[in-house]
């Protein structure tokens, strides 16, 4: 009951949604998770095994919503995971250490409010190399927002089965792309971006 009071008012509040995110993953950060092993080829496939059960799982009744308002959900998750991001890698995250990359951090957070809203928030790579080979866009829906992205659109959405998808550019500063750039030549005059795709399940209209 407490964790759903609390979603409740995260997708109510954007300065109450900025302050507790911002906390968690701060906390996250300053605090440092040990680096773990490389898992083993079954603990690999465990968590495949989670994250693909977690994508066929439908949405409760309850937790589906109106068109009008799971676009306003997800611009303001957007907004308040981005104003994190940027600001704990801008503030607490120290390249050269071994601290928890902000962008997987927050991930933990996406898994606990995607598990209340019934939705689903993931990274995409736009133009530039994808750090994770999860983070490559998907067929369909995620490949076209990452085309449009790429071109300049700050946001793409789509409506499909039941689920209002959104995808919104993420810009990459010079802290970001030291990383997603390195090894290749820096990108000229062309904006640096990821994308954040956030799916809502709505109700039928």
């Amino acid at each position: 009951m407490a964790r759903r009071r609390f979603v409740s008012r995260v997708l109510s509040g954007p300065a109450v949604v900025l302050s507790g995110l911002g906390v968690l993953l701060a906390t996250s950060v300053l605090l440092g998770e040990p680096q773990k092993t490389p898992p083993s080829a079954n603990e690999a496939a465990k968590t495949q095994t989670a994250e693909s059960q977690a994508d066929n799982e439908q949405p409760e009744e309850n937790q589906r919503v109106t068109v009008p308002e799971a676009r306003r959900q997800a611009k303001l998750l957007h907004d308040t995971y981005v104003a994190t991001l940027h600001t704990v890698h801008r503030t607490y995250f120290d390249e050269n250490s071994r601290d928890v990359i902000p962008a997987r951090a927050l991930e933990s957070v996406f898994r606990e409010i995607d598990h209340e809203t019934g939705g689903q928030t993931r990274w995409i790579a736009v133009n530039t190399p994808a750090m994770n080979i999860d983070h490559k866009p998907k067929p369909g829906f995620e490949k076209d927002a990452a085309r449009q992205l790429a071109k300049g659109d700050r946001e793409f959405e789509r409506i499909e089965n039941g689920v209002y998808h959104r995808a919104g550019a993420v810009s990459l500063f010079a802290g970001c792309t030291k990383c997603h750039l390195s090894g290749i030549r820096p990108q000229q005059g062309v904006r640096s971006v990821a994308g954040l795709v956030i799916s809502v399940p709505v109700k039928a209209e």
